[in-house]
């Protein structure tokens, strides 16, 4: 049986239903990422086009925003603002973490817990937990130099 996430906006007008698992889950630490989500570290899934569909009622639309000299964007919802998700530069849909627990009161679900860190050599904080900390974004790269490995 596939596991089934309802995620909404604040107003309920942007609905967002994910099947099954995500593609990965991490914490990211890169330039990109803060600039775009206006975060310090963005805890979140990707997840393929084909196991996300978005449902939008009522006047509201989902409003997109490039990031500049990226392949990277991120849609919140025109009524109350709320981010809903992005994209990230191969095309997967990224759901922030916070979605998520907020659909599950308050808890995030295992099946989207952060695995690692990405980008951690361009991270502004050090995060001291025991997850894999990578300089890039884990495709054949080496652990960051940090004292956490």
């Amino acid at each position: 049986m596939a596991t089934v996430y309802e995620l909404s906006c604040d107003c309920g007008a942007i609905r967002l239903t994910a099947r099954d698992a995500p593609i990965r889950s991490t914490y990211c630490h890169c330039e990109s990422c803060r600039e775009l989500y206006g975060v310090e570290v963005l805890s979140a899934s990707a997840w393929p086009n084909d196991a996300v569909k978005r449902t939008v009622s009522g006047e509201a639309t989902l409003i997109g925003h490039r990031l500049a000299g990226r392949r990277m964007w991120r849609y919140h919802c025109s009524e109350c603002g709320r981010l809903m998700h992005g994209r990230n530069r191969d095309g997967d849909i990224v759901i922030p973490n916070e979605r998520f627990r907020e659909a599950a009161g308050g808890r995030l679900p295992d099946a989207v817990a952060p695995a690692a860190h990405w980008f951690y050599n361009q991270r502004v904080l050090d995060i001291g937990d025991d997850l894999p900390k990578h300089a890039a974004d884990n495709r054949g790269d080496t652990p960051a130099d940090t004292p956490e490995g």
